[in-house]
């Protein structure tokens, strides 16, 4: 199925797409808010500008995707493929990232107010200049991720792994740090 056969689909009403190829597949500025492409290939596709509102990516493969931009509030992203991904300035906000790989991925000044990254793995991701407003971090792996200027403040960081990462001018008031206790600044 191609890229045409989907968008044909999508408009008469068919939302489920679980295990579909699509890798490389140039979605720029599509509608396919409530899609469902768990389990789907969909390594280094094009979603910029894409409205993904309520999309499900459960266990998809989305390495060296395109988010740019792209609308993903309430998505569903657990235990999906990330790695290298582009996000920037996309918006997930209450986004579901779960236990999601982020490795190396670039969410600079992407939203995700209280989005849900419990377990996630996001090894030297940027996420500089990020919202991350009352997100769930809790066991997030951010090992040597670039924080910078990102805002925190209620965010829930309890025992995720920040070694090596960059907090420079963050904004961590009212987080519940890694070792429990609560930040004030």
């Amino acid at each position: 199925m191609d890229v045409v056969e989907i968008l044909d689909k999508y408009q008469t009403g068919k939302r489920n797409f679980q295990g579909i190829d699509l890798s490389g597949a140039n979605l720029r500025q599509t509608d396919l808010s409530q899609i469902d492409f768990s389990q789907a290939m969909l390594n280094e596709a094009d979603f910029t500008d894409a409205n993904l509102e309520q999309a499900i990516f459960n266990r998809a493969s989305l390495n060296l995707s395109n988010f740019t931009q792209a609308k993903l509030t309430k998505a569903n992203f657990k235990l999906a493929s990330l790695q290298s991904a582009l996000l920037y300035k996309a918006s997930l906000d209450k986004a579901q990232l779960q236990k999601a790989n982020l490795t190396d991925a670039i969410l600079k000044r992407a939203f995700l107010r209280e989005a849900s990254l419990d377990r996630a793995k996001l090894t030297s991701a940027d996420l500089s200049g990020a919202n991350l407003i009352d997100a769930d971090l809790s066991e997030a792996d951010l090992t040597g991720a670039n924080l910078s200027k990102a805002f925190l403040q209620g965010a829930n960081l309890f025992r995720a792994s920040l070694a090596g990462a960059n907090l420079t001018q963050t904004v961590l008031t009212g987080a519940t740090m890694p070792d429990g206790r609560v930040a004030t600044k």
